[in-house]
């Protein structure tokens, strides 16, 4: 499934992706340099049936630079008609959320770095401003 990122590029030079998770449509940056899958604890929080906790945590170094301990959780993300069964670090990043949202006018919901990529097999095109989702 091949899904343009041109809009995002362009507008806030950033490669955006929407997903929903259960009825609520989310915004994903896709983030080739990160090691771990986020969602905000705020979307965690208020989605929390959405969410099923597993075991365990990770020790991330955080958006704001300090390491921090996270719970890990998986949802089902809805990716056009492809639904993606995905892990994530449940991290608290509410400053930069506030930040982007007031300097570029969206609500980022969290990051899908480098384990989505792999897991599913994307490449992302800059050349054409897409991203290819395979199969696994």
């Amino acid at each position: 499934m091949e899904i343009s990122l041109r809009n995002s590029i362009e507008a806030v030079r950033m490669t955006l992706l929407t997903a929903k998770i259960g009825n609520f449509q989310l915004t994903f940056d896709i983030d080739t340099g990160s090691t771990e899958n986020i969602v905000f604890d705020y979307v965690y929080n208020q989605l929390n049936n959405a969410f099923n906790p597993i075991d365990g945590s990770t020790k991330v170094f955080g958006i704001d630079g300090n390491y921090v301990e996270n719970p890990h959780a998986e949802a089902e993300l809805l990716i056009g008609d492809k639904s993606i069964l995905t892990q994530f670090n449940v991290v608290n990043a509410d400053q930069t959320v506030i930040n982007l949202q007031n300097d570029y006018g969206f609500q980022l919901h969290g990051i899908l770095g480098i384990p989505f990529l792999v897991e599913n097999h994307c490449v992302i095109d800059f050349s054409n401003y897409t991203i290819t989702i395979g199969e696994k």
